[in-house]
């Protein structure tokens, strides 16, 4: 019976093992070896992960330095401190000095919008005041009218009346 074949892209991990197989040394093996190791994948794959894998033994291992660095020299950090501290001044004046304009240019756009503003209340108080008088001229009117219709009911009455008494002096034929 023939050993079970992992289904499945060839991973990274495959390959590593495959070269540990042949040796553990990338840089001595083909794709063609390690295939034949896996039973399965694609040349282009398989050679991918193995320069993947070349890549990583031809990296130099971190070397490791002193656990601890030693003081800087005070007149280094001194100078290095001074010279944060004056571009963090001048970032700060900067910004104070923009934000100092962007008030005075909103305090100016304010004054013109409250100018505005008021002007706009005075037009509302004469707009107001037109209204009113309208609307009394319009009751007067309504009020004089009425009175009118009343005065032209009663002369109909009386003219319908002295329609009625000469139409009964009027001899009958």
């Amino acid at each position: 019976m023939e050993p079970e074949v992992p289904l499945g892209r060839v991973t990274l991990e495959d390959v590593r093992a495959a070269v540990e197989q042949l040796g553990g040394d990338p840089a001595r093996t083909n794709a063609a070896k390690v295939r034949e190791v896996l039973g399965r994948g694609g040349f282009g794959t398989i050679q991918k992960h193995l320069e993947r894998l070349r890549a990583e033994q031809a990296e130099p291992e971190a070397e490791e330095g002193p656990e601890t660095a030693p003081e800087a020299p005070r007149e280094l950090v001194q100078g290095i401190w001074a010279a944060a501290w004056a571009e963090a001044a001048r970032w700060h004046g900067k910004a104070l000095t923009d934000a100092l304009q962007k008030v005075a240019d909103l305090e100016g756009r304010l004054g013109v919008a409250l100018d505005d503003l008021e002007g706009l209340a005075t037009r509302l108080d004469q707009l107001e005041a037109e209204r009113d008088e309208a609307v009394a001229r319009a009751e007067a009117a309504e009020k004089t009218l009425a009175d009118e219709r009343w005065v032209m009911l009663g002369e109909r009455a009386a003219v319908k009346g002295m329609m009625e008494r000469l139409r009964s002096m009027l001899p009958k034929e």
